[in-house]
């Protein structure tokens, strides 16, 4: 079984990617703290104690405004349903209210992949989300989820940060600074490397780092949706 190896914990230079990563993450913390209004964020969504809440949040948040669509859906659910904290009880919940009726929504697909993703993780076993939390960080679980509808390299990252998994989430904010600094990445991996990288060296949890990007982007261009770097079709 192949297990998540965490290079940046990989002792020794000798490995030409970990230098190259290393001095790319050095460019960029260079970079943050050139820019004026950049500052790490002091508080982040996620950590919910409801695997309801955890779900939702996880397929909303892809290409939709986070404070005014996504985040009072979380609110709603986590006070009008506080039993649905398990995935279990979240599915008995949508299937006796139904998802559209538990998210407020009006069309099909989000709510659907909602449904898909609740009945995913029942299957693997999954009901808490400090379950979730070591289960994600496998490898071949990583393998697997990817394979759900909604769900791509971001979004697997993404609930990771939102049980607790010390890693960032690349989407376009993310991706839009690391080329704005002029470094150059080769692929999702490669930018989440740097990333996390950027954030030891500073000495911040990557989930808060993660956030800080984010915050800075969306406050200067305007947008607070998720969307992933490199999207594929039904993936996000």
């Amino acid at each position: 079984m192949r297990k998540h190896y965490d290079f940046s914990k990989m002792k020794g230079e000798r490995n030409p990617y970990i230098r190259q990563s290393r001095a790319k993450a050095s460019r960029f913390v260079e970079y943050l703290k050139s820019l004026e209004g950049f500052r790490i964020a002091d508080a982040i969504d996620g950590d919910y104690c409801h695997m309801g809440a955890t779900i939702t949040d996880a397929i909303l948040q892809a290409g939709l405004t986070y404070d005014t669509v996504v985040r009072p859906r979380i609110k709603a659910i986590r006070e009008n349903y506080p039993w649905a904290v398990t995935t279990s009880a979240f599915r008995q919940l949508l299937r006796e209210r139904g998802p559209k009726a538990v998210l407020a929504w009006k069309d099909e697909e989000k709510p659907n992949r909602i449904v898909g993703l609740t009945d995913f993780l029942l299957r693997e076993g999954i009901e808490t989300e400090a379950q979730l939390r070591d289960w994600v960080a496998d490898e071949d679980n990583r393998d697997r989820l990817l394979q759900v509808r909604g769900i791509g390299q971001k979004t697997a990252d993404y609930i990771g940060i939102l049980v607790g998994s010390q890693t960032v989430a690349v989407d376009r904010h993310l991706i839009g600074l690391v080329m704005e600094a002029g470094i150059e990445t080769s692929s999702y991996a490669d930018a989440r490397e740097i990333l996390n990288l950027a954030a030891d060296t500073m000495g911040v949890d990557r989930r808060f780092f993660d956030h800080s990007i984010w915050q800075f982007m969306s406050r200067r261009g305007g947008t607070q949706s998720r969307t992933g770097h490199c999207k594929k079709r039904g993936k996000a």
